[in-house]
């Protein structure tokens, strides 16, 4: 199978071309479509037609399904992993309004590696996925912020349901899942660094001051998002995506929740952060 990857901005992702994921594929599509997630940090594939497990399939390319931990309850039995991010959906997560940017269970000590969601039906307007970079907001901080962050962790919080920036406070109290991770990241395959924060579930830097932590991390997240990292993905039916959680950020635009959204998700196992 003779595939095309076209890089789709100058901060983030790559379109596949050539591909049909209702298709096992051979071991070399495989190797080119791993290089080009590395390369690209996420991937799109339009117009796909895929059963729940034909989509699964794809996932682990790239590796194992994580069973779910944040939402069990939202889980199949007949499909380990499976949820489904939706606004009218029964036991369905995530159903709708704006969401910050984050990076997919980073409040756990084994962040998940992937994320794949695959569209079946979205709303007329809104409701995008905004993709952003993490390794070019590093390499371009100054060299005394770099050193700053050398060796230092932040601690991160479940709460993916409020952009209410004091929400962690009250999560955290709650005994919500938490975790500290390096705020830098080596990635595994690549061997690049980047900024492993996220405005919605770092909640803040350990060994440093509380006001001195909220100043540093503010000044991060505005650098991590500033538009030239960023790229906005429209949702069709069909679409196929996967993204790098070691490396890049994802956040939701707002949209009419009178209209209908539906998108299935596989997440895949993880590492230790270093």
């Amino acid at each position: 199978m003779s595939i095309h990857i076209e890089p789709l901005s100058d901060a983030v992702g790559a379109e596949v071309k050539g591909v049909d994921l209702r298709e096992e594929l051979d071991g070399a599509t495989i190797a080119a479509l791993k290089a080009a997630w590395t390369d690209h940090g996420v991937l799109f594939v339009r117009g796909q037609e895929l059963t729940d497990e034909e989509h699964a399939r794809f996932c682990r390319y790239f590796g194992d399904i994580q069973v779910e931990r944040t939402a069990p309850d939202s889980e199949s039995d007949d499909h380990p992993g499976r949820l489904f991010v939706s606004n009218f959906k029964e036991n369905a997560i995530l159903p709708g309004g704006e969401m910050w940017f984050h990076s997919d269970q980073c409040y756990y000590d084994l962040p998940v590696s992937g994320t794949s969601l695959y569209a079946i039906e979205v709303p007329s307007k809104g409701g995008h996925t905004l993709f952003c970079d993490c390794y070019k907001p590093y390499e371009t901080l100054p060299d005394d912020i770099k050193q700053k962050l050398e060796g230092r962790r932040a601690m991160n919080v479940y709460d993916y349901y409020s952009n209410n920036r004091y929400a962690k406070t009250a999560a955290r109290a709650e005994g919500a899942p938490a975790a500290d991770h390096p705020i830098v990241r080596t990635h595994p395959e690549s061997g690049r660094k980047s900024l492993f924060i996220n405005r919605l579930t770092t909640d803040y830097i350990l060994d440093m001051d509380v006001a001195e932590s909220t100043e540093l991390l503010e000044m991060l997240f505005d650098h991590i998002e500033q538009p030239p990292h960023v790229h906005d993905h429209g949702w069709e039916p069909g679409d196929l995506c996967l993204w790098d959680n070691r490396c890049t950020l994802h956040a939701r635009t707002d949209y009419d929740l009178s209209e209908r959204r539906l998108l299935r998700r596989y997440t895949m196992v993880g590492e230790v952060p270093v």
